[in-house]
């Protein structure tokens, strides 16, 4: 791992040699046309040159030579981006600079904020529409909390569409491709009368899936959405305008497939034939040829529709703003819980959120000595959810082969069943299980301002401020029916206690020479040697009770890991009046800034910044209060984040290079990790991640444009004493091999899923034939270093490598239509997404990967 000091060492080297060529580039150099890219990313329109920031912007251009079609394809423009999809087609994760959270937890906020056209998007389900008709996205990096709220403490992610217009226009886009990939995109726009104009938008997205399952035939991983949208810009005068905007989209998708890292015993007893398993199919471990073995397909649906309405007033001295949105979303699914061909068990869940966004904001006009912005939002959210585990027909019998014992002749479950007085066939019951309903209402509203104070022609001094307070009041309802992990391992250590007390006592009387089997030799010797029998009960009950915690000794205690669920405590526990599910939290954030021009063409920038991610709630199936010894349960506090980041921004004759070098720390960072059945929701105290970003485009000859990205990060955990050993079963820890250890001391370890070097290049080539068509060759190509992929599996299991090649080439002709042919993923790269312990099968790991190679032909017509 790179020290403090030499990175320290290494981005002052970095920096000043790439200041030195940036001065010797802009010496003779000419405005860039990087100037002519306008973004918001601080609330007000400055070109990319300009903004002191660190941001990156894929503009509409990119986005149709490039065929991305949604917020997945942009990680390719964008090296410090990750976007990774998990269990279904809502459960997304963003991570900007290796941090980011939120996915698969609807009481745990994403620290990647997605803003489309100034609203914000509180949920990743709710971002994932194929993108609509495009001005540009900014990826603003580092904490953002200033001027744009909670949750976003990793950075934001904007999209900006295009607006209504006052002449007619507009395009039909058809895409065929692998997979019988059917895509259908659409836009018009026009005037209604001289101070009114819309636009109207609509896509379809219907593809085959890539995985197969085994058992019937079924393609998963999908696509089946489609959405429209509608914009009416209304401006009764110069300095009056209004924009409403409506929009829905739906998908139904058979989502998301996962493959086989390791088959441990557990999942082989499952494919064995009867009597030594369930003679199943499974899918066999380490092929990672897509294909799958699920008895139940994963089914999602997901249905959002919302609407804005933006009024910008120009009072002269200053630009009144207000955005105004509500929004609905609901989604369900239903996978295989246990990722195999027998019916284990099933995990049923639906998700509502209801939410209102309102946004003030006054900003100065003009060029001033102090230019100023202060505003306020109001954030008001609605969540209900259920999440099911409902065991199935086939879940006894499976359990009963992970409980088998030949000192018992069978199955343990059957001798527990049998020394608690429980009905035969209790445990694992088919329709038993684990039923979490939940609900969650969050208010959160935050005053924010900002001075830019022009000292000079060149030197801007920036100060900001935001005041964030954020409630959360929440209650669970969970219900669990199955009686394994209702006994609880107090049950394990009674009755294992009784089976060490008869096997003690056996050795005893044979060892006295009587047969244990025999019952009146048993009686008879009680009879004739009260004593020595007396002794032997004694000792046998003394080595019981000594090895009773002992899961070396007593049989029963490493049944522990087939007790799936904690015995649940809902809130509000009337027991104890503090847990009442009321989360309150607020918090200052800052940013200061110092960017001075050093000529017409170089700037120079230092930010110092704090960030904020509001309180967690684990609303999963174990919503437990914190452990006293732990800390461990169901929230987490907010994550503190404070960012240095030094900049410089050059622009030359045919091009321009950012830098970017920053040193960012999380306190409190929330770790969020599911262990196979649940989620481990734990506060690390401190982590950071150190690195720089180079973010560059070149033109050496009219027709070529090459860009080029590229970012380090040095990230570790800084301090994490009390880190759930389960939440890092993919590292080796000595400590956690402790019989009873729960937490060890994670502090200096690296995190996983970070790789530490990224590359995203690109080169367009386009030709001007003599007739007016237009020629176009673009390549991209994607680089991430080798990483570990998650905390919880070993890097041996799941570790990943990026390179990734998209090409594209289209013919544009004079008369607006387009014709173009694509391939992603042209080198058919496979690597891993995600990975996770396969749930109820102890020693077995479980992974999502990538989309294989595609390709495809697009036509476009625009008029």
């Amino acid at each position: 791992m790179t020290s403090k000091n030499s990175f320290a060492s290494m981005s002052k080297t970095l920096l000043a040699g790439a200041a030195l060529s940036a001065l010797t580039a802009a010496g003779a150099a000419a405005q860039s046309s990087s100037d002519e890219i306008i973004v918001t990313a601080t609330k007000r329109a400055q070109t990319l040159q300009e903004v002191p920031i660190a941001v990156s912007v894929v503009g509409a251009d990119t986005v149709e030579k490039a065929q991305i079609q949604d917020l997945f394809d942009l990680q390719a423009s964008v090296p410090s981006l990750r976007i990774s999809q998990l269990q279904n087609s809502s459960q997304t994760n963003f991570i900007i600079r290796g941090f980011g959270n939120g996915a698969n937890n609807p009481g745990i906020e994403s620290s990647v904020g997605v803003f489309i056209d100034g609203v914000y998007r509180s949920r990743s389900a709710a971002a994932l529409l194929d993108l609509p008709v495009l001005d540009r996205v900014e990826i603003l990096r580092g904490p953002q909390s200033t001027l744009f709220g909670k949750n976003v403490s990793a950075g934001a992610i904007s999209i900006t569409t295009q607006a209504p217009r006052y002449e007619w226009g507009g395009n039909l886009e058809a895409t065929y491709g692998e997979f019988n990939e059917a895509i259908l995109r659409g836009t018009v726009t026009g005037p209604i009368n001289d101070k009114t104009a819309f636009r109207l938008s609509g896509s379809f997205n219907r593809r085959d899936g890539f995985y197969t399952n085994s058992i019937d035939g079924t393609e998963v991983n999908e696509r089946d959405r489609w959405a429209v949208r509608g914009q009416l810009l209304f401006e009764p005068t110069d300095v009056l305008s209004f924009k409403l905007i409506g929009d829905y989209n739906k998908i139904d998708e058979v989502c998301c497939g996962a493959i086989q890292l390791l088959n441990a015993a557990p999942t082989l007893a499952v494919a064995a034939p009867p009597p030594l398993g369930l003679g199943r199919a499974i899918d066999p471990d380490g092929d990672n040829d897509y294909n799958i073995a699920f008895d139940q397909n994963p089914i999602n649906t997901l249905e959002g529709y919302g609407g804005s309405l933006q009024a910008d007033w120009d009072v002269d001295f200053a630009t009144v703003t207000s955005i105004t949105a509500y929004r609905e979303q609901t989604d369900n699914s239903n996978t295989d819980a246990d990722f195999t061909g027998a019916a284990i068990g099933v995990n049923p869940q639906s998700r509502k959120y209801e939410t209102f966004t309102q946004e003030i904001r006054i900003a100065s006009n003009g060029s001033n000595f102090v230019d100023w912005l202060v505003g306020g939002f109001f954030f008001d959210e609605a969540v209900e959810s259920t999440r099911d585990v409902v065991f199935g027909s086939e879940a006894r019998a499976f359990f009963d082969l992970l409980a088998f014992s030949p000192d018992l002749g069978g199955s343990a479950l059957d001798a527990i069943e049998a020394a608690t007085m429980t009905p035969a066939g209790s445990f694992f019951a088919d329709g038993s299980g684990h039923f979490g309903a939940y609900e969650m209402d969050n208010r959160s509203f935050s005053l924010f301002g900002q001075v830019d104070i022009n000292l000079t022609d060149r030197l801007t001094v920036t100060g900001g401020v935001s005041y964030i307070d954020d409630r959360k009041e929440y209650t669970t309802n969970e219900v669990l029916t199955e009686g394994f992990s209702i006994a609880g391992r107090d049950t394990l250590v009674g009755v294992g206690n009784g089976l060490l007390f008869q096997g003690a006592f056996a050795q005893g009387l044979a060892d006295a020479g009587v047969d244990p089997t025999d019952d009146a030799a048993v009686a008879a010797f009680a009879t004739a040697q009260p004593a020595i029998f007396a002794a032997i009960q004694g000792g046998a009950q003394a080595f019981a009770d000594a090895n009773q915690e002992n899961p070396t000794v007593n049989p029963l205690l490493p049944l522990q890991a087939l007790q799936l669920f904690a015995v649940p405590v809902n809130v509000p526990d009337p027991s104890n009046p503090l847990d009442d599910g009321i989360r309150q939290d607020d918090k200052v954030t800052y940013t200061a800034r110092v960017a001075y021009d050093v000529t017409d063409f170089l700037n120079a920038y230092f930010t110092y910044a704090t960030g904020w991610k509001a309180a967690a709630v684990n609303l999963s199936s174990d919503t437990r209060p914190p452990d006293p010894v732990t800390g461990f349960g169901r929230e987490a506090n907010p994550e503190d984040v404070t960012l240095y980041e030094i900049g410089i921004k050059a622009a030359f004759d045919r091009g321009f290079i950012n830098i970017a070098l920053f040193d960012q720390t999380i306190e409190d960072f929330q770790s969020n990790l599911f262990i196979g059945t649940a989620f481990v929701l734990a506060n690390a105290e401190e982590q950071s991640v150190r690195g720089f970003e180079i973010d560059s485009q070149y033109q050496p000859w009219d027709p070529l444009v090459v860009s080029f990205g590229l970012t380090y990060l040095d990230p570790e955990f800084d301090s994490f004493q009390s880190a759930p050993c389960t939440s890092f079963v993919g590292f080796e820890v000595p400590a956690c091999d402790v019989p009873g250890a729960t937490t060890f001391d994670a502090s200096g370890l690296t995190p996983a899923g970070i790789s530490p070097w990224s590359i995203s290049t690109a080169a367009t080539y386009t030709h001007d034939f003599a007739n007016g068509t237009q020629g176009y060759l673009r390549t991209e190509y994607q680089y991430e270093s080798e990483t570990q992929v998650v905390d919880n599996v070993s890097p041996a299991i799941a570790s990943r490598t990026v390179n990734m090649l998209n090409i594209s080439a289209g013919l544009a002709f004079e008369n607006g239509f387009e014709v173009m042919g694509w391939v992603r993923n042209a080198l058919d790269d496979q690597y891993l997404v995600s990975a996770f312990p396969t749930v109820a099968q102890p020693g077995s790991f479980s992974g999502y990967l990538n989309e294989p190679r595609t390709f495809g032909a697009t036509v476009r017509k625009s008029f």
